[in-house]
């Protein structure tokens, strides 16, 4: 009797430990298809925007002094607008902002070049502004990435974007620090 006894507690205590160490399969195995269908999911999900509506190619270059804390000039760098576009969708933040009816997006695609060896940040919408049907008013971005970090010898694409109506098809950019020179850039789109 005490040897069925024995018998029948060592035989509970082997399915304990089998049912305690399926149990952590399971759970293992549960967790790491959760993983992977997580990211798959994600990639599902990228966001798209509608293409542009019209496009024009700027590709002019500017260089501007880069200041430091103290405003001290401690080197350059190149502001280059490389087209504009009037877009309906855009991303912001990675979700999209849609114009509301009878508005759009004006788009200007730069490119901030840094030549020297020092990482320094900007707020691009500090060079630009922008004047719509020949009026005097010259307005700032609203969309944009600033401050934008740019680092050392590198390129650092990034937009900005001023929201317009939908009749509105003649600007002019105003680019150049802000108590500075400007140049004008006519845009019809």
């Amino acid at each position: 009797m005490v040897a069925i006894k024995m018998f029948i507690k060592r035989v509970i205590s082997r399915a304990i430990i089998l049912i305690t160490f399926a149990s952590i399969v399971v759970v293992f195995i549960v967790a790491l298809f959760g993983l992977f269908k997580g990211k798959s999911v994600q990639t599902a999900t990228s966001v798209e925007v509608v293409a542009a509506k019209s496009t024009q190619s700027i590709n002019k270059t500017f260089t501007f002094p880069l200041k430091d804390d103290k405003n001290v000039d401690v080197g350059k760098f190149k502001y280059v607008i490389t087209d504009v576009q009037l877009q309906d969708e855009i991303i912001v933040k990675g979700k999209r902002a849609t114009a509301v009816k009878g508005r759009t997006f004006l788009i200007v695609n730069l490119k901030i070049i840094n030549d020297s060896s020092h990482i320094f940040d900007i707020n691009t919408r500090d060079f630009i502004r922008l004047s719509i049907e020949g009026e005097n008013e010259r307005f700032a971005a609203d969309i944009h990435n600033d401050p934008v970090q740019i680092q050392a010898i590198s390129t650092k694409p990034t937009r900005l974007g001023f929201p317009i109506n939908d009749t509105n098809k003649k600007f002019v950019l105003y680019i150049g620090e802000i108590k500075g020179e400007k140049k004008s850039i006519n845009i019809n789109l």
